[in-house]
């Protein structure tokens, strides 16, 4: 599950054997690829002719403004697709895609990946799912910027990050979020500085507690107390 939490449909993954028998059923073909962590799978605003696919590790992709300000628009986890840039004309990317950690990645040529849409109805279904996912996700995220300010929108995050993990194992007695202040302002797409902000707020209300690149949720009950109020 990546962080945005964003629904059911953009959870669901492919296996490596289940991929492997549509390519072939379509006659289509592939690379892997090895890249190791920090490496760049490809940059914005330049060409690129495949559609990939995280066999393991994890890819985030991101965006960077004129003023160098970074906003991640999502992590890939093994099963995961990314590269829907493809589906242009001219193959430009929108954003760049980084290896998190070393990763194995699947290529898939774009004319292989639209002998894939026209030749397994499964895989056409799953792109279909999964662009609409993207498209309601984008929706969602764009109503919440306008909508909410940073002071809003930091507890909701971390309180639906806290919820996913609760979710996936009911029976931990602590929840602990890998991320940083950069990351969550990352993924948020404002200021660091607002979010150290919030941050402090917050654990000075005794809801969280900061530790080194990771945020320990104290009260998740309070947190999502918290997210509920800012929404109203």
């Amino acid at each position: 599950m990546t962080w945005t939490g964003k629904n059911e449909v953009l959870d669901e993954v492919i296996g490596r054997a289940e991929l492997e028998r549509m390519l072939d059923e379509a006659g289509a073909t592939y690379t892997s690829r090895r890249i190791p962590a920090g490496a760049m799978v490809f940059w914005s605003g330049e060409p690129d002719g495949n559609h990939y696919y995280v066999e393991s590790g994890s890819v985030e992709l991101y965006g960077v403004d004129a003023a160098g300000r970074k906003k991640v628009i999502d992590r890939y986890g093994p099963g995961m697709f990314f590269g829907f840039h493809i589906l242009r004309d001219t193959n430009l990317t929108m954003s760049t895609a980084q290896c998190l950690e070393d990763s194995r990645i699947l290529a898939i040529p774009k004319e292989s990946f639209f002998k894939l849409l026209r030749g397994g109805s499964d895989f056409s279904e799953y792109c279909v799912r999964y662009l609409f996912g993207l498209l309601s996700m984008q929706t969602n995220e764009m109503l919440n910027q306008s909508f909410y300010v940073t002071a809003q929108r930091v507890p909701m995050l971390l309180a639906k990050l806290a919820a996913e993990r609760l979710a996936e194992d009911a029976a931990q007695q602590m929840v602990v979020l890998p991320y940083s202040n950069n990351d969550i302002a990352d993924m948020l797409g404002v200021s660091r500085n607002s979010v150290t902000s919030v941050v402090s707020r917050l654990q000075a209300q005794g809801v969280i507690e900061k530790q080194r690149s990771a945020i320990r949720i104290i009260d998740a009950q309070r947190l999502a107390e918290i997210a509920q109020l800012e929404q109203e």
